[in-house]
Parts: C-alpha cells; structure tokens; sequence
C-alpha cells in the first residue's frame, strides 16, 4: 500500500469544536458577542445549553442589548450544623414577621454590592481563588451574639474579623486593577439575624437568638453572586400559579418563575395588580398578585464561585458521630399552593415519624391534592366544546369529569391528574404505615371529595365518605357566596361511594355569609369535636389548606390565631400535607404522620414548535 506524500502547506489548524469555549460557541451559533456574554453571565457560566436557552427566553427583554452592568457582592456563609440552625431561625422568625433579614441567606458581607462588565465574570471568579488561596485556612471563625432593640446578629471576634477584613481589601485591590471599583465592608464584620421587626416581638426573637448554638461545627465559604440591576429597589415574588395573559399589557406567570415587584407596589396596589419583571424572560407587565409568594430577594441571584475560607475537619467528626441517634431525615414539602385555600407557600421541613405503638385514637387531616384551574388558569372556555362535551387538553388534566352545570365548576374545581396520584401515593404510605381508618369525612369541594375517593383507593378502604360542609375553609375567601356543589345523588351517580345516612352536623344552609378569624376557628373547633364524640376509632379528613391548623389549634390547647396569622400559616400547607393529631392522658396533641410527606417539582408545558 502506498504511502502518503509529506504536504508542503498544509491548511493551518482548525479547533476543534470540543475546545471551543463557551464563547467562542455561541458566537458559531449566531449570537452577537455582546448578547453572548449577557447570558453566560446571568446563568453563571454553566454551559452554552444554559446560556443559549436563557438568550431564547430573553429575547423580548427590553435590557437584551443595554449596557447595563449586572451587580455583584461577595459574602461569607457558614455550611454544616450551624447554617442548618440559622435555616431554621429563618423560617421560625419568619412566622412572626417578614423583617429585611428575611430577603437574603445567612451571611457575613465582605464586599458590598458593585458592579461590572459581563466579559469581566470568568476573571472575577479567578481573582478570588487566587486571592484565599494565598492564605492559611483558619480551622474556625469565632461569633458573639448582639442583641438590641432594633437590631440582633452574630458578630465575628476580632482575630478573624481582621482576617476576612484583609481578605476583602485584597480583593477589592484586584478589581480595581481590573478597572472595577468597589467598596470592601471593614467597619463591623457580622451576620445579620433579625432587624426592621417591631417593638412587641423583641422579647420573642431574643429568647430565639440566645438559643442559637454558636459552637455547633461550622465550615465557612466565600460566594460570589451577581443579579439584575433592575433588582436593586424591587422584592422578590416567587409564581405559585400560572397565568396567561388576558389583556395586551399583563405579563405570562410561569410556575416557577421570580418576578421584581418595585418596593410599595404591593401595599399600594388598590385592585391586586401589580406591575414586574419576569426573571424568566426579562419582560415587564401587570400581574394577579395572589398567584405570587414573596421569597428572598436571593433566590433571584446567580452564584458564580465558592471557595473554601475554614478547615474546620470537626465539622464532619461530629456528623459521624451523631448520625446513628439523630432524628428521622427531614423532608421538603411540595410547593404546590392553592388560593383560596392559600395564597401561598414555603418550603419548609416536615418530619416524618414511626408509627405510634399504642392504640390511642388518631385524627388524621389532609389538604387536598393540585386542582385543575389554579394549574392552567382559565381552563372551561379550552376544555368544553359548544354542545358541552369534555375535551381532555393535557395529559394532567383528568381524563374524565363529573356530569354537572359547567359554570359550577367555576368556584369548585376537580383534581388534575397529578392531584389524583399525589392523594393515591398517600392512601398507599397509610397503608404500609398500618393505618386504619374507621371514619372519613369531607369538604363539599369536588376536589377533597375526589381526594378522598383516590386516598381510601390506596389505603384498599371501602368505608363510605361523610359529605360535611362545615369543613369548607374560611368564607372570607369566597366573597361571592359558597360555591354551588354537587349533590349527594349527583355524587353517587358520578360514581362515588358517598354515605347516603350521614346528617351533616353543619348544613349548607347554616354557614354564615361572612365570618371573620376568629369565628371560622370557632367553627372548625366545634365541629372537631362533634365529630370526636360522635364517631369511634380513627378519623381521616380531607379538606383545605387553613384546615390543617383551624381543626387542631384549640382542639389542642391553642387560641386562635389573627387574620394575618391565618394567611402565613397556610402559606406553609402544601397540596396533599397531613396532619396527626393524637389523643392521649394530656388531651390531644399535635404528630407528624407516620410516612413521608410528597414532594415533586413544577414541570412547564412543552412547545413541539421550538424544535422546527
């Protein structure tokens, strides 16, 4: 075989696609430079997958070809035993009130916020590793706890604070030979715990501070993050509930997405609209506000680089060590939320338990499962045909749905299709819990009925379901009147096995027309303990999110809560949360269930066209 002649020119060497950079990448792709560098900036650097689909989302963003510079900010945050306190704190202190604390992670700031170029982001990340790496690990930082009227933290003892001050000092030196000013923070080094809190909750938050364990084992780090300049004056809402624009100048809310609502907006707003920004596309327009939670304003930030700052090995000692006598794993709630039931929530731990061992008498109280409209908004007009036939849109849209007047679903939505398995994945857990049910009511709501039905489904329970409408949640959240429900008949023709005997202890009929607080929690006392005295065994309810506490909190020797207390704690119940209440020689006493709660993410609607 012949061989190859030695070529006298050869073409000059290409590179090769798999060394291209990120850059260099999308700009093969089509993408002006300056767009380029936008995106890899705002996604972090993370890949050209990201970068490219955040350019495809922003490309109607008014800021798409501004020069507007991203701001960013170096902080010190703690990992391991104690950032898992401050966690806590945060989601204790945030039960009593939102305060300015509340709108970033536990943190120490070591330089406050600057701004620069997107070029600018890869040699920002690189400085800093540069700069620690220079140093010694200190194998601890020391904290003291402050407490005032008006402000609470943790501040940093002076060996290390004049550490991370020269730390900061050095770094602020490499931007500006950068061409990038910024300030270094060198006048108090400390981690903000509580402030902007009102008088009366002083001696509350303190009691809270001073329980706080400053020598739980903790490994420091140093983040970078940057944000939106159009952040610097808005709160941060997270969408719970999707919208599709009805008016030219509302704004699509994507579950999932973040929106800058200006500071005083939402105080100000007369009708419960407000104007934002999307975090997802970059455009602005007016949006529902009770289909948002406000969130950190952090949550919105991009993180571009963590560098270790401690060496703290006992750290991981001591989680060897505790591992085997800790409590069960702690785990998220969903983030579904649902309005009326409530306006929003949070995610927060939900422990889950063994099974109790004695034969004491249990109450066990679910939220019902995902609904259909507050997933797909106005879903009628899509879903029914002129003659009134049913068209199944979507694969989480029920495959069938009860005979009825259409308008009624208006204000009594059924289940999705997600709704259903998350109720049947809980019937199954009370199952291999060894849960037995001897009684089960339900609100009059389509949904807590549909609900209930695919709960004893999975338990492989054939009791029948008790139709009780005092279990409606609290009426201030239907201003125009109960929502017309479907009969018992209607109920049993549908194909559900509905207890014909039962007289409701609270008739239709006998709800008020307006309640306040206080009046709803009378309500749902006095019908708890009815029911407890007029059945045996365990009970199983299924109604609303404000349920959970309204049927419990006097029933276990709680008062009941003001209005505003009322909206922040359903803001915690996500769809398909169960509680346990469990009589004992004390009276009743508050349990987590004995199996896992359910969680599982948002999955967005899928356009087959952006693949032409």
């Amino acid at each position: 075989m012949a061989t190859l002649p030695p070529r006298k020119n050869p073409t000059p060497t290409k590179i090769l696609k798999q060394h291209l950079t990120p850059l260099q990448t999308l700009l093969q792709l089509g993408f002006p430079k300056h767009r380029a560098e936008k995106a890899l900036a705002a996604t972090g650097h993370r890949g050209v997958q990201l970068a490219s689909d955040w350019l495809v989302a922003h490309v109607r963003d008014p800021t798409l070809d501004s020069d507007t510079q991203r701001q960013y900010v170096l902080y010190a945050c703690p990992t391991g035993a104690l950032a898992e306190q401050l966690t806590q704190f945060w989601s204790e202190s945030k039960e009593l009130i939102w305060n300015g604390a509340h709108n970033y992670m536990p943190h120490i700031t070591l330089v406050s916020f600057f701004n620069a170029p997107d070029e600018s982001t890869e040699e920002l990340v690189n400085a800093l590793e540069n700069i620690v790496n220079q140093d010694v690990l200190p194998d601890h930082i020391e904290l003291e706890t402050y407490v005032s009227p008006n402000f609470m933290g943790l501040f940093v003892k002076e060996i290390n604070a004049e550490w991370l001050k020269n730390i900061a000092i050095r770094y602020v030196n490499k931007l500006a030979s950068l061409g990038i000013p910024a300030e270094p923070q060198v006048k108090s080094v400390h981690l903000t715990l509580v402030y902007q809190f009102p008088s009366n909750l002083y001696q509350q938050l303190r009691s809270m501070v001073e329980k706080l364990t400053l020598s739980s084992p903790a490994n420091w780090e140093l983040r970078l993050y940057s944000r939106d300049a159009r952040l610097q004056n808005a709160h941060v809402h997270k969408v719970m509930h999707a919208h599709m624009p009805r008016e030219h100048d509302e704004l699509e809310l994507r579950v999932g997405d973040y929106i800058y609502i200006l500071k005083g907006a939402c105080s100000s707003s007369t009708d419960g609209w407000v104007e934002g920004v999307s975090w997802l596309t970059g455009i602005s327009g007016h949006l529902p506000l009770n289909h948002t939670k406000r969130t950190a304003e952090s949550d919105a930030w991009t993180l571009h680089g963590t560098v270790q700052l401690t060496d703290n090995k006992s750290e991981n000692l001591e989680k060897v060590e505790i591992s085997t006598t800790r409590k069960p794993p702690v785990l998220l709630s969903n983030d579904s939320a649902d309005i009326p039931d409530g306006i929003a929530m949070t995610n927060e731990p939900i422990e889950a338990c063994e099974a109790p061992s004695s034969s004491s008498r249990q109450i066990f109280i679910c939220r019902h499962g995902e609904r259909v409209d507050f997933t797909f908004g106005t879903w009628i007009p899509y879903c029914f045909e002129l003659n009134g036939s049913y068209v199944r849109r979507d694969l989480n849209m029920p495959k069938e749905i009860p005979s009825r007047n259409i308008e009624d679903f208006q204000n009594d939505s059924p289940l999705t299709t997600v709704g259903e398995v998350q109720a049947r994945l809980v019937g199954e857990a009370m199952k291999s819990s060894s849960i037995k049910i001897d009684v089960a009511f339900t609100s009059p709501s389509l949904r807590c009925i549909q609900t209930l039905t695919h709960i004893l489904k999975g338990l492989d329970s054939s009791i029948p379901m008790k139709i009780e409408p005092g279990l409606i949640e609290w009426l201030v959240w239907y201003p125009y009147g109960v929502p017309v429900w479907m009969t018992s008949e209607e109920l049993i023709r549908a194909g559900f096995n509905i207890d014909k005997s039962y007289d409701p202890i609270i008739k239709t009929k006998e709800l008020p027309l307006k309640e306040n607080a206080t009046q709803y929690y009378e309500r749902s006392y006095e019908l708890i303990k009815r029911m407890i005295e007029s059945t045996e065994g365990n009970i199983l309810i299924v109604a609303h999110a404000a349920s959970l506490a309204a049927c419990t909190k006097q029933l276990t020797g709680g008062r009941a809560p003001s209005a505003a207390e009322v909206t922040r704690l359903v803001q915690r119940v996500p769809y398909l949360a169960c509680l346990t209440a469990r009589e004992g020689l004390d009276g009743w006493q508050l349990h987590p269930p004995p199996f896992p709660p359910i969680t599982h993410t948002s999955n967005t609607r899928f356009d087959w066209k952006v693949l032409m």
